[in-house]
């Protein structure tokens, strides 16, 4: 009897009990669903499985065992698709391709189409098809085994509709059985010829194994077995009824390539990574004052860590004996997160972010740490601002406790005293600094006598305990610091180190120089003007014994190449210095020359920027200082402000001509 279970119902079950379980699988899933588009292309061997075929319903196997014979890889194939992946499990996807199908039976007996004789012995030449079909694919592997983006062997089955457009090949007939008189043995008859273009409906079944080599990119291998809605692929049809094979099938085995137009986000590596992120508060161990405990927490995100469509929330929590406190909770997002965060962090740069946290000081805090726990999700939409809110909501993953700070230290008890006093002399300035309790202190400087207790201070009632004397001049200071203390507590005077200020030098002369270059321009109007000087403090016969060179160099560059380039400029001026004094007739053996490169001039970069024009300078010089990698800090800046290029580091490649 013919077979009652056409393959169209067969899928039609396979469908039926698939999906539900596909679906319940997408609601059960916690990990955030990556969804996308792709396209992908395929090709392989188109292999015969109709009247005519070389093997059955398994490939390459016949007549009880596995062969390849010459029609094996003399048929081929070719697909290109577009596909969307809906969830976790579910996709579905286009298919447009071409390939030839072809084959021979003998011993079987078979009725050519269109023809009531049967034969023995049919050979099928290349029937040539074009087909499109529609498929719904589910991902088994996350179905079974959980969701995961990056696993790297998937197994997903596929099952479609569609149609096929092909040109039927001829049929020829072997008559290779012998006749007693050997008559027409081995001559070959065409029985039905190449049909025109005929068009069905298919149904396409199978699976591929699928590998991901990149995020966004895979290769796989897909098997799909076809199921037409005639039999007229090979012209042909099977002679006995009761094992006819309704209508024809055929199968591929191609090598494909998938490309994935998804940004994918893998918040399962950043926690893995999560070491790379570093924690510290400033101070450490953290310090109790007035009753607060006062800090930073510095967050340092390394380059090409923070995935662009992250989620990070580090909640600080202060753990001690009997209690903790979860302090603000921090939020960093990605660069294309849309929602509002506290960091924004470039995933090609990372950064460094400060939180500034007060609470308040309990004793059992003497013995406790401040811990910081990362977690991670993917934005699809919402920032939760708690810890909490995200466990309930989305999926997550942690970096994994880690300890920020000790803490805290209780300063001992106020005292009406001053200790450490400390100076720091600069050009026509003194600073002076000291520690202290008090809540206010008193400074006297004096180039004579010492203060007593009814001096008048010099600055009264500081709140600071820090100070700069300026505008003084060249001579020997005296400074003292009294501290001002509750209940009219008041301290005596004490001395700082004795500081000296010393007449400042000018240079008689400075040559400047173009970027990267050590080569002297003596025409150029600066230079011309400064070479006039040095001349003429040659002629003037003044008493000089001394000559001191300083080279220097524009800091955005590498430190060796700016100090080898420092030691160059000073050594080209000392050359000029020693011709002029020639052409004057001065024996050069009759000085003392110090000549020396000073590498890149920050200080002066730094005082040039203060003293500038330019609207975001106390930005500019707040970077710098508090900056890491300085050079690459400028060459960014030099972009943004091309003032810092034209006007300020020119006058930095320069060499100072000094005389004593």
């Amino acid at each position: 009897m013919k077979m009652k279970l056409t393959l169209t119902k067969l899928m039609m079950i396979v469908i039926m009990a698939i999906l539900p379980v596909t679906f319940y699988a997408q609601g059960r899933q916690t990990k955030p669903v990556e969804r996308y588009f792709y396209i992908f292309a395929e090709g392989g061997l188109s292999i015969n499985h109709t009247d005519l075929a070389n093997y059955g319903f398994i490939p390459f196997y016949q007549e009880g065992k596995f062969m390849i014979d010459d029609y094996v890889f003399h048929n081929f194939d070719g697909t290109v698709g577009l596909g969307y992946q809906f969830g976790k499990v579910i996709g579905m996807n286009a298919k447009f391709g071409t390939g030839t199908l072809g084959g021979e039976k003998r011993h079987q007996l078979l009725t050519p189409i269109g023809l009531s004789q049967n034969y023995y012995n049919l050979q099928l030449e290349k029937t040539t098809f074009m087909e499109a079909n529609l498929n719904l694919t589910f991902n088994l592997t996350n179905l079974f085994f959980g969701y995961n983006p990056r696993r790297v062997f998937n197994f997903i089955p596929h099952i479609g509709v569609g149609g096929i457009r092909y040109h039927a090949g001829k049929v020829n007939h072997f008559n290779t059985l012998s006749t007693a008189s050997g008559e027409g043995a081995g001559t070959t008859e065409v029985l039905p010829a190449k049909t025109d273009a005929t068009m069905t409906y298919t149904v396409p079944v199978g699976a591929e194994i699928n590998f991901n080599v990149a995020p966004k990119l895979d290769i796989f291998v897909d098997y799909t077995f076809t199921y037409a809605g005639d039999d007229a692929l090979d012209q042909t049809t099977k002679a006995v009824d009761d094992i006819q094979v309704i209508n024809d099938m055929y199968s591929s085995l191609n090598l494909g390539l998938r490309f994935k137009f998804n940004n994918p986000c893998d918040i399962d590596k950043m926690a893995r990574d999560a070491n790379q992120i570093t924690m510290k508060a400033n101070p450490d161990p953290l310090k109790e004052e007035n009753g607060k405990v006062c800090f930073d927490v510095i967050f340092t995100v390394p380059a090409n860590y923070f995935q662009k469509q992250a989620v990070m929330n580090i909640t600080p929590t202060m753990n001690y004996k009997g209690g903790s406190i979860d302090l603000d909770p921090v939020t960093f997002v990605g660069e294309k997160v849309k929602g509002n965060g506290d960091f924004v962090v470039n995933y090609k740069n990372g950064g460094e972010f400060t939180k500034h946290y007060c609470i308040d000081y309990v004793e059992e805090m003497q013995n406790s740490t401040l811990n910081g726990n990362p977690m991670f999700y993917v934005y699809q939409g919402t920032i939760y601002p708690t810890q909490e809110e995200i466990v309930k909501n989305t999926y997550y993953t942690q970096g994994g406790q880690r300890k920020i700070a000790d803490g805290v230290i209780v300063p001992p008890a106020p005292t009406c005293e001053v200790s450490n006093i400390r100076t720091n002399v600069e050009e026509g300035a003194i600073t002076v600094s000291w520690n202290g309790d008090a809540e206010s202190y008193d400074l006297y400087i004096t180039t004579e006598d010492a203060p007593n207790a009814n001096s008048t201070p010099m600055v009264a009632g500081l709140k600071d305990k820090t100070y700069t004397f300026t505008e003084l001049e060249p001579g020997e200071y005296h400074i003292y610091v009294k501290a001002n203390c509750k209940n009219d507590l008041v301290g005596e005077w004490q001395a700082a180190p004795v500081s000296g200020i010393e007449a400042v030098i000018e240079p008689i002369c400075i040559i400047y120089f173009d970027y990267n270059s050590s080569v002297l321009k003596p025409n150029t109007k600066v230079n011309k003007s400064a070479l006039k000087a040095l001349a003429s403090k040659l002629a003037s016969g003044e008493p000089i014994t001394e000559f001191e060179l300083k080279g220097w160099a524009s800091p955005e560059g590498e430190y060796e190449l700016n100090n080898n380039l420092a030691n160059d400029r000073a050594n080209v001026v000392d050359k000029a210095v020693k011709d002029q004094m020639k052409k004057l007739k001065l024996n050069a053996k009759d000085f003392t020359f110090t000549t020396k490169g000073y590498g890149p001039d920050w200080d002066k970069f730094i005082e040039l920027v203060k003293n500038s024009n330019i609207a975001d300078k106390d930005q500019i010089v707040r970077v710098i200082e508090n900056s890491r990698n300085r050079e690459q800090e400028i060459k960014n800046m030099i972009n943004v402000y091309p003032e810092l290029e034209k006007d300020i580091l020119p006058l930095i490649r320069r060499t100072e001509v000094y005389a004593k």
